[in-house]
């Protein structure tokens, strides 16, 4: 059970006790009568708030409508975005929330409360003619136009547009203004996914409280339908709204205080005419957890190495004595010789060999094209890790943890050491504690893969990672299935399959006259 099955089953017993009380004043006839009184009671209580935590800003709201019907469109950054917006407005916002939310223990109450309306993604044409009965009879409807927010799992923050950092829109809010004639209000709020991001809530991935950074939300002028009404009603006009809309609600984000800031519009990848990739492994581990991306790398037709690190490759003996200085120094090595071929490097890096990727690229930004960390060692699940000089004043040698959720793997292909030397671990360890203190020495574009599995590595080290880094280019990819030898185990052809993605990205695409 992940830390967000945790949270939703303790938080059962306080859905069911609200779920009661809810009935009772449906049967009491005085839920009508009280929502209002909640709303705003419970609007109040959140403005307070964030002007005391985080400062909250409020511009332009003499942009909306006294008392007729308005479409409110914002960005998403948080789980705070709903909060921020009913707490600033001046008119009861009812929102548009996605059917799954009838499952949340709490929100669905919640939404029930506030008398926002569930909608079925992908066309709901009953609760769309509602909707728009609403706000035709005066309603002020908050929607999110982005349709989820940029950084949860299935969409991450990489896949916002250059133009605007946010995602594409989607066309709801346009076909709603119109078929309701009323106007679309662009809202921009700025420092809420820094404050509360998914990672945060409700991922539970970042064990941390809401922080007291600022907090702004401004609202922009209003967009008149009046001004498409002699405009046939097709999929290019809804685009063409859409597309107005996103881009003044990014004219009023303040996108340095994302989560991830952002500069806009965000460059592109600058592809790289001879490029090639240095492969490296992890601590105990055989060449084997990672010479799957070869057969990719030669597909794409790129130069490489994949060197044994000092120590491997042997028996794990020889690992006693060997330092990560060691390991850095064989790193630099074939990242030397392969520059010697190319033009710019990728390298990839798991676990152990993910730390050392990421020094190469904070040493050498001229030279290292990106840096590709595959679970890498940051922080360890074990907690007796941090005792491991101790430990090696007295053990030698230690038994390797399993790392692998294959279990053919574990039992009858792994070639990794069985064991391991303490005092190296020490080093390891150490080295690890020295990539955290220097993060944002990191510029270089950066993608990072860990799975919630892992039983080596705190998965909590990529998203570490992630926030810490300058890179102005960095994903995060996440896996549910794998162990910590990602690249071998239960996921591990569509680990390879996105990691040469990412490469295949930096490539120069190059005309057919000049191909080999």
């Amino acid at each position: 059970m992940d830390r967000e099955q945790i949270a939703n089953a303790v938080l059962w017993p306080i859905d069911r006790a609200v779920g009661l009380s809810v009935a009772g004043l449906e049967k009491t006839g005085l839920l009508d009568k009280l929502s209002g009184a909640i709303y705003y009671g419970l609007k109040t209580l959140l403005r307070t708030q964030f002007q005391a935590i985080n400062g909250l800003e409020i511009e332009g709201i003499e942009n909306i409508p006294d008392d007729t019907g308005v479409i409110l469109a914002s960005n998403h950054q948080s789980w705070l975005d709903v909060q921020v917006l009913g707490a600033a407005s001046p008119r009861r916002v009812h929102f548009v929330a996605k059917n799954e939310f009838r499952t949340w223990p709490g929100l669905r109450h919640l939404v029930k409360m506030t008398e926002s309306v569930f909608i079925n993604r992908g066309g709901d044409r009953d609760a769309l003619a509602g909707i728009v009965e609403h706000l035709k009879n005066g309603w002020a409807v908050g929607m999110y136009p982005e349709g989820t927010i940029p950084g949860e799992e299935d969409i991450g923050r990489s896949a916002v547009q250059a133009e605007t950092g946010l995602l594409q829109g989607r066309s709801g809010v346009a076909r709603l203004a119109l078929e309701a004639n009323v106007p679309i209000v662009p809202v921009g709020v700025s420092g809420t996914g820094r404050a509360l991001p998914p990672e945060v809530y409700p991922r539970l991935e970042i064990l941390r409280l809401l922080k007291s950074t600022p907090i702004r939300i401004r609202f922009g002028k209003p967009i008149d339908p009046g001004e498409y009404r002699n405009r046939e009603r097709n999929r290019e006009l809804y685009r063409e709204i859409t597309d107005r809309v996103m881009r003044e609600i990014s004219g009023l984000v303040d996108h340095q205080d994302n989560y991830i800031p952002l500069e806009l519009p965000i460059e592109p990848i600058q592809p790289v005419e001879r490029l090639g990739v240095l492969v490296l492994h992890g601590f105990t581990s055989h060449l084997d957890t990672v010479n799957g991306l070869i057969p990719h790398l030669q597909r794409l037709k790129l130069d490489w190495e994949m060197p044994v690190l000092r120590g491997h490759g042997t028996q794990y003996q020889d690992l006693a004595g060997v330092r990560a200085g060691d390991w850095f120094d064989d790193a630099q090595w074939a990242f030397t010789e392969l520059l010697q071929r190319v033009d710019k490097v990728i390298v990839v890096g798991l676990s152990m060999g993910g730390l050392l990727a990421l020094d190469l690229g904070m040493h050498y930004p001229e030279r290292v094209a990106a840096v590709v960390t595959v679970a890498a060692a940051l922080r360890f699940t074990d907690p007796m890790a941090r005792f491991s000089q101790q430990l090696g004043r007295v053990v030698k040698f230690w038994p390797s943890p399993n790392s692998f959720n294959d279990p053919e793997l574990k039992a009858e292909r792994c070639r990794n050491y069985p064991k391991f030397a303490v005092d190296s671990f020490a080093s390891l360890y150490s080295y690890a504690q020295d990539i955290e203190r220097r993060l944002d020495r990191l510029t270089v574009p950066l993608c990072i893969l860990q799975s919630k599995r892992d039983q080596i590595v705190a998965p909590e080290s990529a998203n570490i990672i992630y926030e810490r880094v300058s890179s102005r280019h960095r994903e995060i990819l996440w896996y549910s299935k794998s162990g910590h030898e990602m690249m071998q185990d239960l996921e591990a052809k569509q680990v390879l399959s996105d990691i040469a993605g990412y490469i295949g990205r930096f490539q120069q695409q190059r005309s057919d006259s000049q191909q080999p």
